[in-house]
């Protein structure tokens, strides 16, 4: 297996604008990113962290080369690694400083032998081809240039390969949307007092996830590329989703 480019980002493909707002909005939140995203989703993104790990053990065979993009401070990182002792994991980022504290926790935890940390953009890294027997990413599929992702993904992925991506997606029904963007009103007037560095990331989440297409357009593009047992499934009212998809054999 070639190894893989560990340079930084490039920022010359067809369409970067995902990877410049990524930039800009996430730049100087490592530090409090883990508790942030716990009090924003009120508990929640645990959850669905935990129904993503159940989903990828309902699997007969474990995983042995994990891809996680954006994986950030490896938050589903080290839940995968718990949970697949035997597996290597390769996590890629665009947010350097996210990268560090990713990888001081790998040396920490005794775990560097078993990961490899990139720093690039998930659509246009540099990586193996036909390696990875899992892929799982968080948050990214809204921000992502998805043709040429899905593209990459088929051929990053090893035959019999399996997809778990998770995003944030906007709610069908009116009165949950009602009430999502009461509560976003309510978190950003908390962020604005309590935590200004992260106004940036929040102040146009509700817009930027109601505005993508991702839950619908990403599984289409998947089944393009070749994948096949794609579905799609919403969490918590359709406030999330988890899209599935497995590179046949």
């Amino acid at each position: 297996m070639s190894e893989p480019d560990t340079s930084g980002p490039d920022t010359t493909g067809p369409d970067t604008r995902g990877q410049a707002n990524a930039l800009r909005i996430l730049g100087g939140t490592a530090d409090d990113y883990d508790r942030i995203v716990d009090l924003s989703t009120g508990g929640l993104d645990a959850r669905w962290k935990e129904w993503m790990l159940e989903r990828m053990r309902a699997h007969p065979a474990a995983p042995t080369q994990v891809l996680d993009l954006a994986s950030g401070t490896g938050i589903l990182s080290f839940l995968i690694l718990e949970a697949f002792p035997e597996c290597h994991l390769t996590g890629v980022d665009l947010q350097e400083d996210y990268q560090a504290v990713a990888r001081g926790r790998s040396e920490q935890r005794g775990l560097a032998d078993r990961t490899t940390w990139i720093h690039n953009a998930v659509e246009d890294a540099v990586l193996p081809e036909a390696t990875y027997d899992l892929v799982t990413t968080c948050y990214i599929p809204k921000y992502a240039d998805r043709p040429l992702l899905a593209e990459n993904l088929w051929r990053w992925c090893a035959p019999g390969a399996r997809l778990v991506l998770h995003d944030f997606a906007h709610p069908k029904h009116p009165g949950v949307d009602r009430y999502l963007f009461k509560q976003h009103q309510l978190w950003l007037t908390k962020v604005r007092k309590s935590h200004p560095h992260w106004v940036g990331c929040f102040e146009n989440l509700y817009d930027v996830v109601k505005a993508s297409t991702w839950n619908t357009d990403f599984g289409p593009l998947l089944e393009a590329a070749g994948f096949v047992d794609v579905s799609l499934t919403e969490l918590n009212h359709g406030t999330a989703a988890v899209l599935e998809a497995r590179k046949p054999s």
